[in-house]
């Protein structure tokens, strides 16, 4: 059958396919009631691109599988990949197994399986092998991958349905378009779902195009109804079409079952009274519903029933599963349901069997009363669980029997929530709140809620998480339950820093007097007490408490609970500046993690604390590949927020090498969570207050002002922590003195010293400190001196080293000792440090009249401003030097101006050359220090967030411009700049 009265929807479909042949990625919206034509669109759009040599994602949605992750996906990546053959790309290939693997289903639950609840320090519990974000990005990737060479249609059909995981998938595909041969078709239904609607705006925010199918008007009704009849005469064409009110399917089978001998009486077209509604649709008029009903009438007995339990399983659904159902062969079944296919009420798709559509299927599935349906869900639950199926859809049945689903059901609604939720997060609560409204007894209720608060909080939705923990806390009956809720409320308040370490601490020491005296798990509380102390800046009974952890006597295994002892005890040492003895710690804990595979909870995990101890002593690319091991334990385990740890120090790691553009990503994406977290993370503070640094460096002052006064607010509501806030106030500082508030900029940085940074290592403000206080407070500034060399003596740490002699050559204005500073940073690649202090080198070698020192030290920092793109440094020095040899207006070009926001070029020559390293964009800069670090590019295009074939770009027009053939040789251009 051809298509009928669909041409303005073709032209633009026509015009679409040209525009990604062209290498445009293009996204269309198909929007549409049941039958109105959406399928039969995309139909004819698969048949012309395939005819031109396209690949094809089809991806097809079901109302059965809405808390099912990737089910969208499943059978559609199996279809490509066997499509490509060998030509798969790596990323598909393994993906597609995961899911198959995922998907073979699963034994019945065991009553400890579903007794199991997260750990007492984990707040969600997962153990999973890969999360939704890994599968997400595979794809992705892999779609991108297939559309190098050839253009690829990827079709999400029934969007309507779409589950929150499958969605991230398209959503991935939406922000990746750019310029890639990708067209992403959506079909959708009309619905009151938040969700829908959400991505329907969504997508309309980014450019997607939206077709709205129309009823059909009369003349291609009829039109239509011709092409159908052919010779033949309708016994009551004008009551068929005013049924079927310009709907083509409802148009076609009226009209098909006009032959099939239907009565007149069944052709009227009755009110409001006689007409159904979908689930997400039109009213399906009653002469329809007769029709199918009527075809299912003439089936034998036994097929009418399998009918039934078929559309109970789905649009499409797997006979020899349905074999199992109705306890039939699948011979037997198979010649019961040939009938159906005569009749048209089934179809083959793709070598499946399926209703010949979702309105046909609705039609017989809701043909019984409510009461027999949910029995027949219940038995189609319990074969399903016999034969091992997947237990999504298993518990997908026992739901839809209704609220005398019984313990059984229940416990299969708990265990779909536990297996989903390191795929999805919001599947994984959708289950276990769905399990909420059926707990019959207080137990059961209170254990529910427990796994909803541990997900709310993994999700990002603390204040919630809180309000339900503490509704539990008058709720809980038993010592278990106790222990549970206090754990919950512990992890909140701890999330929350130094301002709330003193509830956090009642509520571990409310854990300790409920656990039994030799209970294993004192091990992990008084660990978790020695984190508390030591935030609020109490070393010493911090000190005691971890090192107590490690000799108490306990019954059972201690060491898997040993892993925040060691990590507490590892940062508290690397405060104290005992750097070697915290770097066995932090290294012990680490290796119990990966041992024991520890979940770790949300306000720590042991990446975090050994990165941290590396900080002092070893390259910023030893540290950056620890947190990136980190990254990939979060995923594993679906545990997004522990990376709110990793993301800000990774950023610092990336901005003292010099990666501004890695570094502003990562604390954007930090800053960019859910808000949620804003009032309690103090990983917020760093992260905006690099941010705050970095629009300084753009020479955007007004913005960095603004994100230092936010960076400010997220300390003093926060509180500040030993060892965590003299980065963000550092920050802060240099952004005040840039705008000329020399005082204030002081201040602060003598307030966090004497707050909690005096032993501070991570990025110490003491050279800023001496600097600025060494004129009016020389006996202050001579104390923080002393101290730094104490410390650096006592390390005998790089960076300490470096700090040290810093501060020693602000007190005693000694170019010779920054220089010396500026080499052990750089000993730890550390290159914007050791940048800024040359540049203050220079102007204290010009001010003492050391000429030759000062053109050395302008030389090098100009240089490295400029590869790091840094405005605002350039013309600052340029203000402060504007005899300066290099300056701009030397060059006596008055056709390029510069940046009107500078009033100075980005770069100091009249245009960038085209060869060399000064050829070079920050971004190219960026890439090759970490193909120099020894990452795929795939690898460099994660890290980055941007396309695979974005860093393909930028490496091959980096070797162009170096005038080199290997990545090799772009590694060793690297680690020449470095040094």
């Amino acid at each position: 059958m051809r298509l009928i009265g669909r041409t303005p929807e073709l032209r633009h479909l026509t015009a679409s396919i040209e525009r990604v042949r062209g290498g445009h990625a293009t996204v269309t919206t198909i929007e549409g009631e049941p039958g109105i034509g959406k399928t039969k669109l995309l139909t004819e759009l698969r048949s012309r691109v395939t005819a031109e040599g396209w690949h094809v994602l089809d991806c097809r949605c079901d109302a059965l599988d809405v808390e099912r992750p990737f089910v969208a996906l499943i059978d559609a990546l199996d279809e490509l990949c066997e499509e490509l053959g060998p030509d798969a790309p790596d990323e598909l290939t393994e993906v597609n197994a995961l899911l198959r693997r995922m998907t073979l289903g699963s034994g019945p639950p065991t009553s400890e399986h579903a007794k199991s609840t997260p750990a007492a320090d984990s707040p969600g519990g997962s153990n999973h092998v890969n999360s939704g974000a890994h599968i997400t990005a595979l794809i992705v990737e892999g779609i991108h991958e297939v559309a190098r060479t050839t253009p690829i249609l990827v079709v999400f059909d029934d969007t309507h349905w779409i589950d929150e995981a499958s969605a991230s998938v398209l959503w991935g595909i939406v922000r990746r378009r750019r310029t890639s041969k990708v067209f992403l078709v959506a079909s959708f239904r009309s619905s009151d779902r938040e969700a829908v609607q959400a991505m329907r705006r969504g997508l309309d925010s980014h450019g997607a195009a939206n077709l709205v199918l129309a009823a059909l008007p009369l003349i291609e009704a009829e039109e239509l109804a011709s092409e159908l009849l052919g010779d033949q005469s309708p016994f009551a064409l004008p009551e068929i079409l005013a049924a079927a009110a310009g709907n083509p399917l409802f148009i076609t089978e009226l009209i098909r079952g006009q032959f099939d001998h239907l009565e007149r009486r069944n052709l009227t077209v009755e009110g409001p009274n006689g007409a159904d509604q979908t689930p997400a649709g039109p009213a399906i008029p009653a002469a329809l519903r007769s029709l199918v009903l009527r075809r299912v009438s003439e089936l034998p007995r036994v097929a009418q029933t399998a009918m039934v339990d078929a559309a109970l399983l789905g649009t499409t659904f797997d006979l020899h599963e349905l074999a199992d159902i109705r306890d039939m062969s699948f011979d037997e079944l198979a010649e019961a349901l040939r009938p159906a296919t005569v009749l048209r009420l089934l179809v083959d798709s793709d070598g499946r069997t399926a209703f010949q559509h979702g309105v046909v299927q609705t039609i017989i599935a809701e043909q019984d009363p409510t009461a027999i349906r949910r029995e027949r869900h219940r038995r189609i639950a319990d074969r399903l669980a016999a034969r091992g199926a997947n237990t999504a859809r298993i518990a997908e049945h026992h739901w839809l029997a209704g609220p005398t689903l019984g313990r059984s059901g229940l416990v299969w609604l708990r265990r779909a929530g536990q297996e989903v939720q390191s795929l999805s997060l919001a599947a994984s609560l959708a289950w276990f709140e769905r399990a909420l409204e059926h707990a019959v007894d207080d137990g059961e209720r209170f254990d529910v809620q427990g796994e909803i608060a541990a997900l709310l909080l993994l999700i990002g939705r603390v204040s919630e998480a809180e309000a339900l923990c503490r509704s539990l806390v008058t709720e809980s009956a038993t010592v278990d339950q106790k222990i549970r809720v206090h754990t919950l409320l512990a992890i909140v308040t701890t999330m929350a820093g130094r301002t709330r370490a003193e509830e956090a601490l009642r509520h571990v020491g409310r854990m300790e007097e409920l656990l039994p005296p030799r209970d294993v798990r004192r091990v992990g509380t008084l660990g978790w007490r020695a984190s508390l102390r030591m935030f609020s800046g109490y070393l010493d009974e911090a000190e005691l408490l971890a090192r107590r952890a490690l000799t108490i006597d306990v019954d059972g295994q201690r060491e898997p609970n040993l892993v925040r002892a060691h990590e507490s005890l590892g940062l508290i040492l690397l405060l104290r500046g005992d750097i070697a003895e915290s770097q066995s710690h932090t290294s012990r804990a680490l290796e119990l993690f990966d041992t024991y595979n520890n979940m770790f909870d949300a306000s720590m995990m042991p990446h975090f604390a050994h990165a941290m101890a590396l900080f002092s002593t070893n390259d910023a690319v030893d540290i950056i590949a620890v947190l990136q091991d980190g990254f990939d334990a979060c995923e594993r385990a679906g545990h997004g927020l522990a990376r709110l740890h990793l993301e800000p120090l990774m950023a610092i790691c990336h901005f003292v090498r010099g990666d501004l553009l890695i570094a502003r990503t990562l604390a954007e994406k930090t800053i960019n969570r859910d808000e949620d977290w804003r009032t309690g993370s103090v990983a917020l503070p760093t992260a905006t207050g690099l941010c705050a640094l970095m629009e300084l460096l753009r020479n955007d002052l007004p913005a960095a002002l603004a994100l230092a006064a936010r960076a400010l607010d997220e300390l003093l509501t926060g509180g500040a922590q030993a060892g965590s806030a003299d980065f963000a106030v550092w920050c802060i500082a240099c952004v005040r003195e840039a705008n000329g508030e020399v005082d204030a900029a002081r201040d602060l940085l003598v307030g966090v010293w004497e707050l909690v940074a005096k032993d501070a290592s991570l990025f110490t403000i003491a050279p800023d400190l001496v600097r600025l206080t060494y004129k009016d407070r020389p006996d202050f500034a001579l104390d923080v001196v002393t101290r730094t060399q104490t410390r650096a003596v006592r390390s005998g740490a790089a960076l300490d080293r470096a700090n040290a002699e810093a501060s020693r050559g602000f007190l005693e204005q000694n170019p010779a000792a920054l220089e010396l500073a500026a080499q052990a940073w750089l000993q730890l690649g550390q290159r914007y440090p050791a940048t800024r202090i040359r540049e203050f080198a220079a102007d204290m070698a010009l001010a003492q009249g050391d000429n030759a020192t000062f053109r050395i030290q302008i030389d090098r920092a100009t240089t490295v401003w400029e590869t790091m793109d840094a405005i605002q440094p350039l013309k600052a020095l340029y203000q402060r030097h504007p005899r300066h040899p290099r300056h701009p207006r030397d060059h006596g070009d008055t056709r390029n101006p510069g940046d009107p926001r500078t009033g100075v070029r980005r770069s100091i020559r009249p245009s960038r050359p085209t060869t060399g390293p000064d050829a070079l964009s920050q971004a190219e800069r960026a890439v090759v220090r970490l193909v120099a670090d020894g990452l795929s590019n795939k690898a460099i295009a994660q890290r980055l967030y941007v396309s695979h074939r974005t860093i393909d770009t930028h490496v091959s027009h980096a070797l162009a411009k170096l005038g080199v053939s290997s990545r090799v040789q772009l590694a060793k251009f690297a680690d020449y700049e470095r040094a």
